[in-house]
């Protein structure tokens, strides 16, 4: 296993788009957190310092109106870290280095999980250095903690759902699609059509129904973990009842979880 972890650890070091993603990562919050610090700076009202590190820390996606851009990017690493292999032929190299396929699928699930809560932190650090920067009230340590734990670990989940799409398709292309569509487009599809549905039945506002599947889409409930103010906040006269941080962590977690089972079982059976 070390054997692996070591292989996987050189592999990810010498890869460019490693630094590259981790880069952009790094610089769009540095950019967005200077320039919403600066704007907060200066209104007549300025929000809370739990409000304010929010609001920077997710780059406004704490109002559930946009989605954790940061994770986007960071998410790419998780489909690189096996599309790489595939795209160029190299994972027999990899299975021949390291023979045992549980290891190495093992060690590319702990080396991706770990890189990207590390740059996840890292643009916390930044939000929390634009708010001293420009002199904002700093967060309480409950709000700290929460956001954070929320944010890094919503990132860890979404790399790895890069990963296991990369695994699944053994094609970085289409891995990369379906990290970008399935959150973005085929879950907030599936939201409109129920919503549809819902506001046209006898009992538009009831709690039951088809209304509860909106609970289970993997993406939207893990964002529950950093967003303070959803959408579907709004349509609470719908019935929409989302779950709370733990809850939507669960729910993206199974996922997520399922995901990679697959996939391993996939990678093990599979030729390379």
């Amino acid at each position: 296993m070390i054997a692996a972890l070591r292989y996987e650890y050189v592999r990810l070091r010498t890869i460019r788009s490693t630094y590259w993603l981790i880069g952009l990562a790094l610089t769009f919050q540095l950019v967005m957190s200077l320039l919403i610090a600066w704007r907060l700076s200066v209104a007549a009202d300025p929000p809370s310092g739990d409000d304010a590190f929010d609001i920077l820390a997710t780059i406004g996606a704490s109002a559930g109106l946009a989605p954790l851009f940061v994770a986007y990017i960071i998410g790419l690493l998780g489909v690189f870290s096996t599309g790489h292999e595939y795209r160029h032929g190299m994972i027999r190299a990899t299975l021949t280095a390291v023979p045992n396929r549980t290891h190495v699928f093992v060690a590319k699930v702990i080396s991706t999980a770990v890189i990207a809560a590390v740059a996840a932190l890292g643009c916390i650090l930044i939000a929390l250095g634009g708010m001293v920067g420009f002199g904002l009230d700093m967060p309480s340590f409950k709000e700290l903690v929460d956001l954070t734990a929320g944010t890094v670990i919503y990132t860890a989940l979404f790399a790895l759902s890069g990963l296991a799409y990369a695994a699944l398709t053994r094609n970085q292309t289409a891995a990369v699609a379906l990290l970008m569509l399935v959150p973005t487009l085929v879950e907030q599809i599936i939201k409109a059509i129920i919503l549809a549905i819902k506001s046209s039945s006898d009992d538009p506002r009831g709690t039951g129904g088809l209304v509860q599947i909106l609970k289970y889409l993997p993406y939207d409930a893990g964002g529950q973990m950093y967003t303070r103010a959803s959408i579907e906040d709004l349509l609470g006269f719908l019935g929409v009842v989302p779950f709370g941080p733990v809850g939507g962590g669960v729910v993206m977690g199974v996922f997520v979880g399922g995901l990679l089972a697959l996939s391993y079982v996939l990678f093990v059976r599979r030729d390379a």
